[in-house]
């Protein structure tokens, strides 16, 4: 089976002496079988987002199992839709939007222009959801963008909300990450179907082996298991079709 992760992030964090980069994350991906992965820079999530985006983009370009997506900041406003457009030309697979790590809220009209940008480049993007909430306020800028919108960061306390969200919005999906309670996987496929569901560890800085055994391990055909483990994520982020960075 050809895995893909769908969230993984590289780059040196401070607060912790761990190697966190792309040799060690490879090594991880090695260790569990994992084919290949779409990747973040922490220097975006927590500097500045078109330092981190240039470093993993060269990164990534050396490295053809790893899919640079970049982390956009949209509270500058100056700059942001050119930022979003220059990494779409230059090949990045997706968009990755942090807001409680930056600051930002899910209402402004900051990210609401950034939706507007990544929209019309066709690209995929990836929310990270932290509050109660979050999920019904992302459905509601998104809708009518068409863009296929991703529910990461997803906890046991706000599940159920981003399982209603998501039978009320089909352009949404969700990370399958550190939801590791038996059983879960075989609802969410229930309730949403496995093409809507991406594995995503959060390796190297998060552990692969959890998210990927509850998941291998479910009670679930193994068509759906090949959807979820990265058939969904090569088709939402058109892994196949070249121009990668």
């Amino acid at each position: 089976m050809h895995i893909i992760d769908a969230a993984t992030c590289i780059g040196t964090r401070p607060e912790d002496e761990r190697a966190l980069d792309v040799a060690t994350l490879l090594h991880e991906m090695d260790r569990v079988g994992v084919a290949e992965a779409l990747c973040t820079h922490f220097c975006a999530l927590r500097y500045h987002a078109r330092t981190g985006n240039a470093a993993l983009g060269e990164l990534c370009r050396k490295e053809p199992r790893l899919h640079a997506v970049a982390i956009i900041n949209p509270s500058p406003y100056l700059g942001v839709a050119e930022e979003i457009t220059h990494c779409a030309q230059e090949g990045f697979a997706g968009f990755r939007f942090v807001p409680h790590a930056q600051g930002w809220s899910l209402e402004g009209e900051p990210f609401r222009a950034a939706l507007e940008a990544v929209a019309a480049t066709g690209l995929p993007l990836a929310v990270e959801l932290s509050a109660s909430g979050d999920a019904t306020r992302l459905a509601r800028t998104v809708e009518g963008l068409g863009v296929p919108a991703i529910l990461a960061d997803v906890t046991y306390s706000t599940l159920g909300e981003a399982v209603m969200v998501m039978k009320r919005h089909a352009n949404l999906y969700l990370e399958a990450h550190r939801l590791v309670t038996p059983g879960v996987m075989e609802l969410l496929v229930s309730e949403l179907g496995p093409e809507r569901l991406l594995f995503a560890s959060g390796a190297p800085f998060w552990e692969i082996v959890p998210t990927l055994s509850i998941i291998r391990e479910a009670d679930l055909p193994e068509e759906a298991k090949r959807d979820i483990l990265g058939d969904n994520a090569r088709r939402l982020f058109k892994l196949d079709q070249g121009g990668r960075a």
